[in-house]
């Protein structure tokens, strides 16, 4: 019974939204950017040109970071960006699974004093902290994209329902 209850609600540690363009979807990276903490961890997940890449241009500009700059580092596996909160861009698409990953320093990766976004994180689930944003992109059109944004730990709730108000007000205003 209460199973039923609980998916008749909406979850709260889940946000999905639409966007319409390249730039709505860097626009709502943006958003979600102004929202993280150093240390904080994103773990994208998506087909090939799904726009996780757009994405986190936008989350680069919400974190102070050149976006320009922001390219993915599918062939050099991680990019370190300075902003105000610096940026750490992991792209694991080459990466065969956990046990590839033994050789990255993962204290780096998962530095306290910078954010941290991982392309392609399912290929290497169980080396990602317990507490991390999982961000599901998906092609709904040519240019529009469902975004899933689930909180996995309780730090990310609130940013979560933070996230969901801001988006809201935006979409309100346009």
């Amino acid at each position: 019974m209460a199973a039923s209850r609980r998916s008749s609600q909406p979850d709260s540690s889940t946000f999905e939204r639409v966007t319409k363009s390249p730039d709505e979807t860097q626009a709502f990276g943006e958003a979600l950017g102004r929202l993280l903490q150093p240390g904080d961890v994103l773990a994208f997940i998506g087909e090939l040109g799904s726009g996780k890449t757009t994405f986190i241009q936008g989350v680069a500009k919400g974190l102070g970071v050149n976006a320009d700059l922001v390219k993915s580092p599918t062939f050099v596996l991680m990019r370190e960006y300075p902003g105000r909160i610096g940026l750490n861009h992991l792209d694991a698409y080459r990466i065969e699974g956990d046990p590839s990953v033994i050789w990255l320093d993962l204290d780096a990766v998962f530095s306290p004093r910078r954010v941290t976004v991982i392309e392609w994180s399912d290929r290497v689930a169980g080396c990602l902290p317990e507490e991390h944003l999982e961000l599901r992109l998906a092609h709904k059109s040519s240019q529009q994209r469902t975004i899933q944004v689930t909180s996995r730990g309780l730090r990310f709730v609130s940013l979560l329902a933070a996230l969901r108000e801001s988006s809201q007000l935006a979409q309100d205003t346009s």
